[in-house]
């Protein structure tokens, strides 16, 4: 019975130390009988054997999910803010703390008239597609540059019927940046694990890609970087807004002041963690030449 065949996939999970098993069964159920599978069982509409495919399907999703394998990629999409995203191998998951980044991006734009917004290291575009949705008058760019996880954004701009404009380019590359200017705000959640980090990663991190997770030794390299490259992309009076480690919170105030930011806010996720870092560009101090978007 499908009842049973539940109760076997828990206790599988459970066994697999799984932490929320639960939701993860459920989740999984929901693959195979549909988003209302726990009103179906509540109703008895499941009080009968489960087909030969669909214990396969389970089957193969367990063996996976006890692999390690996370279980954004087994389902292939997952939430993110108000909407739903495609994911799989190469590209980084949605998670709920980047939400922070969108909310505080948003209120540093929401009363500019159409507001030009470029995100970088963009991943499945979850950022620059939501921004985009909330504000339907603005111009988003998304910038990525490796190939598995273009395919995801390009695929969820696609999905969301977003007008946001992608970029194969790298995000460390001058001459990336001197492709853009006149932005009111560069938003970024870049790789920031450092060594430590990566060396300690649960199993199902250590399945999503090395150049989305890894920030360098102390896992600062980007918010070296970033804030120097894509300077000249930002308009004065212009914003620059960063997703950051729990502990990285002050070390990038420090970077983005030594480099002439101002106003530098610390911005806290709904865990109480330090989680987003923002700054204002009062003046641009060099001018980018050639064509520019």
């Amino acid at each position: 019975m499908v009842s049973s065949l539940y109760e076997q996939a828990l206790s599988a999970l459970k066994s697999g130390g799984i932490e929320d098993s639960s939701f993860e069964a459920d989740v999984l159920f929901e693959e195979i009988f549909g988003r209302d599978f726990r009103l179906k069982l509540l109703t008895g509409q499941l009080d009968r054997p489960e087909t030969e495919a669909e214990a396969g399907k389970l089957h193969e999703m367990l063996e996976r999910r006890l692999s390690g394998e996370p279980l954004q990629y087994i389902v292939g999409r997952w939430d993110f803010y108000r909407g739903e995203f495609s994911v799989g191998e190469g590209v980084l998951i949605p998670r709920q703390d980047t939400e922070t980044l969108v909310e505080s991006a948003f209120a540093l734009v929401k009363g500019i008239k159409n507001p030009r917004i470029l995100d970088l290291c963009a991943g499945t575009g979850c950022i620059a597609i939501t921004l985009s949705e909330l504000l339907p008058d603005s111009e988003v760019h998304a910038v990525e540059f490796y190939d598995e996880a273009y395919r995801y954004l390009e695929k969820n701009i696609s999905e969301h019927g977003s007008h946001v404009i992608p970029h194969k380019l790298d995000v460390l590359s001058e001459e990336s940046a001197k492709q853009f200017t006149s932005f009111d705000l560069i938003t970024c959640n870049p790789p920031y694990l450092t060594s430590s980090d990566m060396a300690n990663l649960q199993p199902e991190v250590s399945h999503e890609p090395e150049t989305a997770l890894f920030g360098g030794k102390d896992g600062l390299d980007f918010y070296r970087a970033i804030p120097v490259i894509w300077k000249p992309a930002i308009k004065a009076g212009g914003y620059i807004a960063f997703e950051i480690g729990a502990t990285q919170g002050e070390a990038v105030k420090e970077i983005l002041e030594a480099l002439g930011y101002s106003d530098v806010r610390i911005i806290k996720d709904l865990c109480g963690k330090d989680r987003v870092v923002t700054a204002k560009l009062q003046h641009v101090n060099c001018v980018t030449t050639g064509d520019t978007l």
